[in-house]
């Protein structure tokens, strides 16, 4: 008989359970929960991908199978700090909105504190890992800057860079019509 084989997928209803608990919002665990799913997807990604690459099928990587699951303590050894801060890099990379990247980092740290509290993990590697800071994410676009074009056009990109923050349609009329205002006078 085998040990009992796990993926990240396995905990996602106690992860529920556990935030159910702590008296959390609805929408927020909601957010969790889809958050938790994305990281899942890129966790089994990666480790297949890295699987592939060094050993042929059914063979093993770091003593983990390079199967879709594992047993739960090999899967939560690899949950470390290297593994997150390269998560967070590919949220980066992926031009993710800084808002979104730091709710997705905030559920790695919540899961692992689940973890911890199940007596799976030892340490938090989440909370080793800083929040993207808005200007620091958005250095990318500095590299290659747009030439000015009309009044119109920087409003409307104004107004598109609004969007993609998440600002309330009221607030982003408000700005566009405080700028319209300075701008004629």
């Amino acid at each position: 008989m085998s040990a009992k084989q796990y993926n990240l997928y396995n905990f996602e209803a106690e992860f529920k359970q556990y935030l159910l608990a702590g008296n959390i919002s609805s929408v927020s665990i909601k957010n969790y929960l889809s958050d938790f799913r994305h990281f899942t997807g890129w966790f089994t990604f990666v480790i297949a991908s890295e699987a592939k690459q060094s050993l042929p099928a059914g063979r093993q990587v770091n003593g983990i199978a390079t199967s879709p699951s594992a047993s739960r303590d090999d899967i939560f050894n690899l949950i470390t700090i290297d593994l997150v801060n390269d998560y967070k890099s590919y949220l980066v990379e992926n031009n993710l909105p800084v808002k979104t990247i730091n709710r997705r980092l905030s559920t790695i740290r919540k899961f692992c504190t689940f973890c911890i509290s199940q007596g799976w993990m030892k340490e938090n590697p989440g909370k080793k890992i800083s929040n993207v800071i808005a200007s620091k994410a958005k250095q990318s676009h500095l590299r290659s800057p747009r030439p000015f074009g009309s009044r119109d056009d920087i409003l409307t990109q104004f107004e598109s860079d609004l969007i993609k923050e998440n600002y309330d349609q009221k607030i982003i009329i408000n700005y566009l019509d405080d700028i319209r205002e300075f701008i004629n006078i």
